[in-house]
């Protein structure tokens, strides 16, 4: 799930890239991204699915897997 923290901090690079600066990062939950060499195309995608993810959170891209496994013992 994304939140709105992520959507200001994605708007912050792009505003950051807009402005020339060309070292932009953006925090995703505890992770720090750096981007070196940005592309403004991706940012704007990705500040896109953030947004479609906050007005519909089942529209999210993030999926949950969960399986098991057994050494076949019992």
């Amino acid at each position: 799930m994304y939140s709105k923290q992520n959507l200001e901090s994605i708007e912050k690079a792009i505003s950051d890239l807009q402005l020339g600066k060309r070292v932009t990062s953006v925090w995703y939950g505890d992770t720090r991204i750096q981007y070196a060499s940005v592309d403004l195309q991706d940012l704007l995608n990705f500040r896109n699915r953030i947004k479609a993810g906050l007005e519909d959170p089942e529209k999210s891209n993030k999926r949950r897997v969960i399986f098991t496994t057994t050494k076949g013992l019992k």
